[in-house]
């Protein structure tokens, strides 16, 4: 008897137990780019809200690694901080609590993507993500959809950017 009400306690214990779910990051989505475009990038995460005033971190990608870049066609999706062997860097992702550029060198531009909305929730039990409600991406509204592909490294938030 004592098993079954120890049994009983720890599971309600772990059902009510609720942890932070994980920031889903924007995976950046370029359309109508040569390859030696988009071949290098640089990505700068700056202070929220700031105006991109305070800079926090850059990150130098390039197609040959560690980022993941995946072509079909003329779309290529970037997973900014994917690897081959499921081991990329979670900090190397863009998620909200920042405003971000992207730069491509090949034609100097550079594309902001700011005021990411994602809602923090929590989930009792199992790894849970935070959905993304919008973002701003070059000074226009956007709600995304969650794409959900055969590989875990183009599914998520995409971010469109067209030549």
């Amino acid at each position: 008897m004592k098993v079954i009400l120890i049994f009983f306690a720890l599971t309600i214990l772990l059902l009510g137990c609720k942890q932070s779910c994980i920031n889903s990051s924007v995976k950046p989505v370029f359309v109508g780019f040569a390859p030696s475009d988009i071949d290098t990038l640089v990505i700068r995460a700056y202070k929220a809200n700031d105006n991109f005033v305070h800079l926090i971190d850059t990150m130098l990608i390039v197609s040959a690694g560690p980022a993941l870049y995946d072509t079909s066609g003329d779309t290529t999706v970037v997973d900014v901080g994917g690897t081959s062997d499921g081991s990329g860097d979670p900090r190397y992702n863009i998620v909200a609590g920042y405003d971000w550029q992207i730069y491509i060198p090949a034609l100097n531009r550079t594309i902001t993507l700011s005021q990411i909305i994602s809602p923090q929730t929590g989930h009792a039990g199992r790894i849970c993500w935070n959905a993304i409600k919008s973002f701003v991406l070059d000074g226009q509204f956007i709600v995304p959809e969650l794409a959900e592909t055969n590989k875990w490294y183009t599914s998520g938030y995409r971010a469109y950017i067209q030549y």
